[in-house]
């Protein structure tokens, strides 16, 4: 199977075509841009399309976008109503077995298209914590598979996904101004933002001493990991990885890399983060030889204490550490509203980063929006109070 990716001079230099017009999304814009931009499809890769029940116009335009490109599409569908059923009705025995059809198409597919929007922010929210832990323990295999396999992939949505209004209203945000949000910053050209990511994953080091500071508490140290730094521009050809997959995300514009494991120390503190549709409150997390040691939490510390408590210790580890870059991207007034890729973001992650090109292969994963930080790399200010202080 084609694992290697080729990409023309023309895919590199073309911008995004615009993907919004007078009557909303234009999905056969979108679709070329994932198709031949993010993913470059080639005359006979196999790609497989996974997205929603809401998805399935944006699904079909993609499918013919792959087809005209000389692609072989496998359409996939999510359903998450039917996901959680199956999560809470299937006996603990058969939660635990190998899920072989996915390993399978891993093994199969060049390419991975994604969409997919959050309808039901809440959805697994009273789901039980030793159901949910089986269901990851049991997805450990697929998830090496997944790092190691050479394939590419092209994810339409950050956090929240596609906006919707009901995850708009879980994060205290307008729709329509999410929305707007969402799809101008899908539209920034990939050369600029390849260009500013590439500044700052220069600066990302192996060894390289970051140390990040906030308003609202945090102050914590560590030290670039061995993996080399990597960018997500919204092309998968910006990727340089020695092994494992080429990823990308939409809307684009990071710069990120591993943490050198036993390194971190000191104290995260988070004014608010959802986690299963939970709004968690004042958030501490103390760090300790790379480690969380202590959680606190105003609102729903159990749940994410059950989390801990329930996953591999690895889970533990601050592993990962992303700065934002797109300037169209940004937070509406008032909200909660916060992804990836927004102009000054700080997020660091805990556990799992294996996509990263990492070796932390815990079951689980977590993602902290850290707003209004000041983050420094080699004593040099890259972010200071949630803006970008480089490639202005």
């Amino acid at each position: 199977m084609q694992k290697v990716l080729v990409t023309t001079a023309l895919a590199v230099l073309l911008s995004f075509a615009p993907v919004v017009n007078a009557g909303g999304p234009d999905y056969d814009a979108i679709a070329d841009n994932l198709v031949n931009q993010s993913a470059a499809v080639q005359p006979g890769e196999i790609v497989v399309i996974t997205g929603g029940t809401n998805e399935i116009e944006l699904m079909g335009a993609i499918q013919v976008a792959v087809s005209k490109a000389g692609g072989q599409s496998l359409v996939t569908l999510n359903i998450p109503k039917a996901n959680k059923r199956a999560l809470m009705e299937t006996p603990m025995e058969h939660l635990g077995q190998l899920p072989t059809a996915n390993l399978l198409v891993t093994k199969m597919a060049d390419v991975f298209i994604n969409v997919g929007s959050v309808q039901d922010p809440g959805l697994f929210s009273d789901a039980p914590e030793d159901r949910l832990a089986a269901a990851r323990k049991a997805g450990v295999p697929l998830t090496r598979a997944l790092s190691n396999a050479r394939f590419r992939s092209a994810t339409l949505g950050q956090t929240g996904g596609i906006p919707t209004m009901a995850y708009a209203e879980s994060v205290g945000a307008d729709y329509d101004e999410i929305s707007e949000i969402f799809w101008n910053a899908i539209g920034v050209a990939p050369a600029d933002l390849a260009a500013r990511a590439g500044m700052v994953s220069a600066m990302l080091k192996e060894g390289a001493m970051v140390k990040m500071t906030s308003k609202a508490g945090t102050d914590i140290s560590f030290a670039v990991g061995s993996e080399p730094a990597r960018i997500n521009a919204g092309r998968t050809s910006d990727v340089v990885a020695p092994s494992g997959p080429a990823n990308t995300w939409l809307p684009a514009g990071e710069a990120y890399a591993c943490v050198k494991p036993g390194t971190a120390s000191g104290k995260v503190v988070v004014p608010w983060t959802q986690f299963r549709g939970l709004g968690v409150e004042n958030l501490v997390l103390t760090f300790e030889n790379g480690r969380v040691t202590s959680l606190t939490a105003d609102t729903h510390q159990k749940v994410l204490q059950d989390y801990l408590d329930s996953s591999s210790d690895n889970l533990r580890e601050l592993s990962l550490v992303d700065l934002g870059m797109n300037a169209e991207s940004r937070t509406p007034a008032g909200s909660s509203y916060k992804s990836w890729e927004m102009g000054g973001m700080v997020t660091l992650g805990l556990g799992n980063n294996n996509w990263a090109g990492g070796s932390n292969d815990s079951e689980g994963a977590l993602s902290l929006h850290v707003t209004g930080s000041t983050l420094t790399i080699g004593g040099e200010t890259v972010v200071k109070e949630g803006k970008l202080a480089l490639a202005e």
